[in-house]
């Protein structure tokens, strides 16, 4: 556990210089040690440390704001400051305390860390020997912004407070220096905390693609396992059907009642067989919400003419629907080609356009829906983007979350399963290794862009 340096009983530190000698240990030399096991620099320390006292102004010259100072001036600041000893594990302060001195590093190293709402400690970096803590509180006066501990045995060279803006309002070099430093670690601290964020969101879009990918491969599994005895429950149909149709049972049903009898079954075997074509085709869908469930095949291919031809497959259902399709297309020819699944593609683009059809506008008045091709060379991976967007009803902001999983739907009652979206979710993160983002607003319409690499990896 990390000990508390005790402030109550100060840290005992002597004035030196860097011509100090060392001094042999008298019988009545004694060496001090605070309750907290730090230590002040008596003569049998001097004698016994590992950090010797002479040259301490070439250990400040590592210290980057300093670094430009004369040896003789060094000697000067060494004489304005104090140093210390401290133990491994100890604190140097908490977050929150009084800021009244800045420590620079002349051995060992620390920790900089803050607790979060759960008092757990969160690291935000190591510092070693040349670097300094400290100097931000006591510019601003404020309190410690964060908590410093050792994490090895120690030498600080300390300033005060006082001392040191002193020296800042006397010398202009050291204050260019010290905005120099401070503008650097602002900076570090930015990149840190960007690349941080870009982690968090890179681990939670795989962490929701492969809970899309799970759900699907487990609903596919369990469609494939139906599919099974669905098959015989048809077959069996089929086959009262066809037993119930022939010239032997018709000509058994001599009487008024037998004869409606036989038709009322024949009525129910009918009926027996359309809710077996329609689990069929549902449990159809089930297995397309896994990629592996769909053959395809990669090839190189005109992006744009592809575009085209699967909005031409959609265009009886457009005309009913009065939907008034446009490509923007702001591809060049040396951009157009595309490496994969024109399946897949396919599957992705025709699910958005019958979603469009099904719920973006009232039945029979229809609306414009706008289809964009561009491509975004700035990415690591160069991609295209397709935007397919309609200028209808929207979706409720707390629908959006929700559009991608499956079986969940607003349209039940049009003959929606909720499976349409998550087909195209997982063909776009898994079949064509990209991105799919969706924005709405109710009465404004809905846009959704799908970006993917323009050559796709196997």
């Amino acid at each position: 556990m990390t000990k508390k340096v005790n402030k109550d009983s100060q840290i005992e530190e002597e004035q030196y210089s860097d011509a100090q000698e060392v001094l042999p240990k008298s019988e009545t030399d004694e060496t001090s040690t605070s309750p907290d096991n730090t230590k002040d620099i008596s003569t049998e320390e001097k004698e016994r440390s590992s950090f010797p006292i002479v040259g301490i102004g070439a250990s400040l010259r590592k210290v980057s704001f300093l670094n430009y100072m004369t040896d003789t001036q060094l000697e000067q600041l060494a004489d304005k400051g104090r140093r210390t000893l401290v133990e491994t594990d100890q604190v140097i302060f908490n977050e929150g305390d009084e800021a009244d001195c800045m420590y620079v590093i002349l051995a060992g190293s620390v920790k900089i860390y803050r607790q979060d709402d759960n008092e757990n400690e969160v690291e935000l970096k190591l510092l070693r020997e040349g670097d300094f803590f400290g100097e931000m509180a006591i510019l601003d006066g404020g309190a410690r912004s964060a908590s410093v501990s050792s994490i090895d045995s120690c030498e600080f060279f300390i300033l005060d407070r006082e001392v040191f803006l002193n020296l800042l309002t006397t010398s202009p070099e050291l204050l260019s220096q010290m905005f120099t430093d401070l503008t650097r670690k602002i900076r570090e601290t930015n990149e840190k905390y960007f690349q941080e964020e870009l982690a968090k969101q890179a681990l939670r879009a795989k962490m929701e693609i492969d809970r899309h990918r799970s759900l699907a491969q487990m609903v596919a599994g369990v469609a494939h396992e139906i599919n099974t005895p669905l098959g015989i429950i048809n077959t069996g149909a089929s086959f009262i059907k066809k037993e119930l149709t022939s010239d032997t049972m018709v000509s058994l049903a001599k009487t008024r009642e037998s004869k409606v009898m036989l038709e009322d079954i024949l009525e129910a075997t009918d009926l027996m067989q359309r809710s077996i074509y329609r689990a069929h085709t549902l449990i159809q869908s089930f297995k397309n919400l896994s990629v592996s469930q769909i053959t395809d095949t990669k090839e190189k291919m005109n992006l744009s003419e592809v575009v085209a031809e699967i909005i031409g497959l959609f265009k009886i259902n457009a005309r009913k629907a009065k939907l008034e399709i446009e490509i923007k297309d702001s591809l060049t020819d040396q951009t157009r080609e595309w490496v994969g699944y024109r399946g897949r593609l396919s599957r992705v683009i025709l699910n958005l356009l019958t979603n469009i059809e099904r719920y973006a506008y009232l039945d029979g008045i229809g609306g414009k829906v706008e289809v964009s091709i561009t491509t975004d060379n700035n990415r690591k991976e160069p991609c295209f983007i397709i935007t397919v967007r309609d200028f209808g009803r929207g979706i409720a902001l707390e629908n959006l979350p929700k559009v991608f999983d499956p079986f969940f739907t607003t349209g039940r009652t049009k003959g929606g399963t909720g499976l349409g979206l998550a087909i195209v979710y997982n063909l776009v993160t898994s079949g064509l290794k990209g991105t799919i983002d969706i924005e709405s607003e109710l009465d404004q319409g809905t846009t959704v862009s799908v970006t993917f690499p323009k050559t796709i990896s196997e």
